[in-house]
């Protein structure tokens, strides 16, 4: 794998991150003082409301 640097602090950024996390670009330090750079993407989850609210009510009783 090759060593990416942040983008904060120029540090290197610990192949185990990387693992967990590909598309980051900022070492842990740097992640919890200016944020993370990683968002997850929103995902449907192709159905109604309607039909979501019968499923909830179901595992409910």
């Amino acid at each position: 794998m090759e060593e990416r640097r942040c983008e904060v602090c120029q540090k290197p950024i610990p192949p185990e991150r990387l693992e967990a996390l590909p598309e980051t670009r900022r070492c842990v330090e740097c992640a919890r003082e200016k944020g993370s750079d990683v968002f997850a993407r929103r995902v449907g989850i192709g159905m109604d409301i309607d039909t979501y609210k019968d499923l909830l009510g179901a595992t409910r009783s």
